[in-house]
């Protein structure tokens, strides 16, 4: 994706998000927004389709989302503008603004092996020490690093593996 749309989709997102005036409002929007999101993949080439014209994809999202007006109102405004193709980086978006005001942080975190539930209790505990909030940890392998454990937190990286390790020492020995 575009950092453009990203960018869009985060403004979209930043508006869907400031309708709701409590955390707990906040979540019920966003699983209504990830539930119609999930619906309307199986409509995907009707609403994809340039033929169809917009007032009937709006009755059509209206029709199928009757007891969520919030939300059927929000996607009519993404069809309107021509940015329906951005409904799943806004519902990624709305749920990280749900994660800044739950106090969650997203982590992902790359070993060379797989963790076993403690250890993964251990490595959540601590970036959650780390950065003062709730840490919700996406875990992947990549036995290219060696041993030890690379982290990202936001914009904040945390190498602590081998591989950056013997780098380092390269970097040393050839000064």
């Amino acid at each position: 994706m575009k950092s453009t749309d990203r960018i869009l989709a985060q403004r979209y997102a930043r508006a869907f998000d400031g309708i709701s005036n409590s955390a707990e409002e906040a979540q019920a929007h966003f699983e209504s927004l990830r539930l119609a999101a999930e619906l309307l993949k199986q409509a995907h080439c009707f609403m994809e389709d340039p033929a169809v014209s917009s007032s009937k994809k709006i009755a059509f999202i209206r029709q199928i989302l009757q007891e969520e007006k919030i939300v059927s109102s929000f996607i009519g405004i993404l069809l309107e503008a021509k940015r329906y193709y951005l409904l799943e980086e806004c519902v990624t978006q709305v749920g990280a603004l749900l994660d800044e005001r739950l106090g969650i942080v997203r982590a992902k975190v790359k070993t060379a092996f797989s963790l076993n539930e403690e250890q993964k209790q251990r490595v959540a505990e601590a970036l959650s020490t780390f950065t003062g909030k709730t840490a919700r940890v996406q875990y992947e392998t990549d036995p290219a690093l060696l041993g030890g454990i690379c982290a990202q937190v936001g914009d904040v990286l945390i190498d602590g593996t081998l591989k950056r390790r013997f780098e380092k020492l390269r970097e040393e020995l050839t000064k």
